[in-house]
């Protein structure tokens, strides 16, 4: 493959991208800043349409990739990596990085592996400098042989660790190779990308977390105890998972909530068994039943498994709620 040159029209601003390089990035390394945002292929922010040459997609299934994208030859910069020379267009040149999106390279070291709950587990990640970046974010990790794969820190920034929670997953290739890494393992990871991060609002604050989604649940929430509780808002935590058991990180969320009363954790599984006396049945269960309305007074983030996510959507959307899409930030994955 070798090196090629990327140009955009009509600027005529050229740049080199290396071997296996995404498009995207290589431009950032370029000090060209392009949209983007969630740098995964799911919000399509950095499409563009390929006017010449060839390249490849890492991830075909992209979200934001359509059929009538790939009839266009429109493509998503952030999963291509050049096999020639390339002309794109539709790309608009930043003077800057999005907001909150000053997205850097790091070299990591493994410093630490906790078992949370069976095939769940903290990975802690020794940086080469402070990593920069809001609570809610995530970051893209290079696993070796083409892998990269997305997942929030789960702790506050301004130090040199990052703490990640994953699951691993019988077919994921991706958490399959996470996993097989052990403390002392080198890897290189890119951060911050996305932007379900806390805003600043005088509504109550609703967060819901499914599965290892709480990563960036719990970041938010040592983000709102370390600032006071946000100045008095009200949170209160839906956190659904299968079992008890994959409540991971529960006690940690009820530690940091539990000085301050305007703030409630509320824990609700799939499979409840014996000796449980919480919440059983889904996160929108649980919303339906425990959260006072009117809902369009709240300000909601989410971060979880498609289908949590989608359901939530979906029953905030209904008529009569009447809650605002810009009153909702959301990853889904985890």
């Amino acid at each position: 493959m070798g090196v090629h040159v990327v140009t955009i029209e009509p600027s005529g601003r050229s740049f080199t991208v290396e071997e296996g390089e995404t498009i995207l990035g290589a431009a950032r390394r370029a000090g060209i800043w392009l949209p983007f945002e969630c740098g995964w292929g799911s919000c399509g922010m950095c499409k563009a349409t390929l006017v010449e040459g060839n390249v490849k997609c890492m991830l075909p299934e992209a979200p934001a990739l359509s059929e009538r994208d790939q009839r266009r030859r429109r493509i998503i910069l952030c999963q291509s990596v050049p096999e020639s020379d390339v002309v794109l267009k539709g790309c608009t040149l930043l003077e800057e990085p999005p907001e909150n999106l000053a997205t850097a390279d790091y070299r990591a070291v493994i410093a630490e592996v906790e078992e949370l709950a069976p095939e769940v587990a903290r990975f802690r990640l020794q940086l080469d400098r402070p990593a920069d970046y809001r609570p809610g974010q995530y970051a893209i990790l290079n696993l070796g042989d083409g892998l990269r794969r997305a997942y929030s820190m789960a702790n506050l920034p301004g130090t040199r660790e990052v703490d990640f929670i994953a699951r691993r997953y019988p077919n994921g290739s991706g958490s399959q190779k996470l996993f097989s890494l052990s403390p002392g393992t080198e890897l290189t990871l890119e951060l911050p990308y996305g932007t379900a991060y806390l805003r600043e609002t005088s509504r109550p604050l609703v967060f819901i977390a499914g599965g290892t989604g709480i990563a960036p649940i719990l970041a938010m929430t040592r983000e709102w105890a370390s600032n006071g509780g946000r100045t008095g808002k009200s949170l209160t935590i839906f956190y659904g998972a299968r079992t008890p058991e994959d409540l991971v990180c529960l006690e940690e969320l009820q530690q940091l909530t539990g000085s301050f009363p305007q703030a409630q954790v509320i824990p609700v599984v799939n499979e409840g068994g014996a000796g449980w006396s919480g919440e059983v049945g889904f996160v929108t269960d649980a919303l339906l039943g425990r959260l006072a309305e009117p809902w369009d007074e709240y300000e909601f983030y989410m971060a979880g498994p498609p289908v949590m996510v989608q359901s939530v959507l979906k029953l905030l959307e209904e008529e009569g709620r009447g809650v605002s899409i810009t009153q909702v930030h959301y990853d889904s994955f985890g």
